[in-house]
């Protein structure tokens, strides 16, 4: 070990602050050089990589229990994906408007606020805005609404599908 390393033992409720504090400088960090110039810092600030930010978040959860953990990163997903936070994915939105034009099923990852996970579905789009998709789900074997900033990818299947002639978008 380098004589300027020295081991540190954080307290649990340290270990729990560091966590969210880097969890929510991660969450603005740039992805890259290109994001840095154009979106983040002026020309005095020097951001910490994705990649530092990382290891660093790695290094910390070490010292928390995996239950902590985990509830903190669920307290930061249901943050992300509130119902006042409309941020739509771009590549997203473009998959479900394709997948509708072509009338093709779409499979998505969909984000529950309950539970704080993602759900695999496929999803044959009967309707959709910016705000909601509204369509049969595959895996509950119905018509669903789902939030389209809850969705976090899109891709469109082979599989093809009708609107039903009695679909009304109002009924949901």
């Amino acid at each position: 070990m380098d004589k300027k390393e020295k081991s540190t033992n954080f307290s649990k409720e340290e270990a729990e602050s560091l966590y969210k504090i880097i969890k929510e400088y991660e969450k603005n960090a740039p992805e890259n050089d290109k994001e840095y110039y154009d979106d983040y810092y002026d020309e005095y600030e020097t951001p910490i990589k994705k990649k530092i930010i990382q290891s660093v978040i790695k290094k910390i959860s070490a010292f928390l229990p995996e239950k902590q953990k985990v509830e903190i990163d669920k307290d930061f997903l249901r943050k992300k994906y509130h119902t006042f936070n409309n941020e739509i994915d771009d590549k997203v939105y473009s998959a479900i408007e394709k997948a509708f034009s072509q009338l093709r099923t779409v499979e998505i990852k969909y984000f529950s606020m309950e539970s704080a996970e993602f759900s695999t579905r496929k999803l044959d789009i009967y309707y959709k805005s910016s705000k909601y998709v509204i369509g049969y789900c595959h895996l509950r074997k119905d018509i669903r609404k789902f939030r389209t900033s809850r969705i976090s990818s899109a891709k469109i299947t082979n599989e093809t599908y009708q609107i039903p002639k009695n679909f009304d978008k109002n009924n949901y």
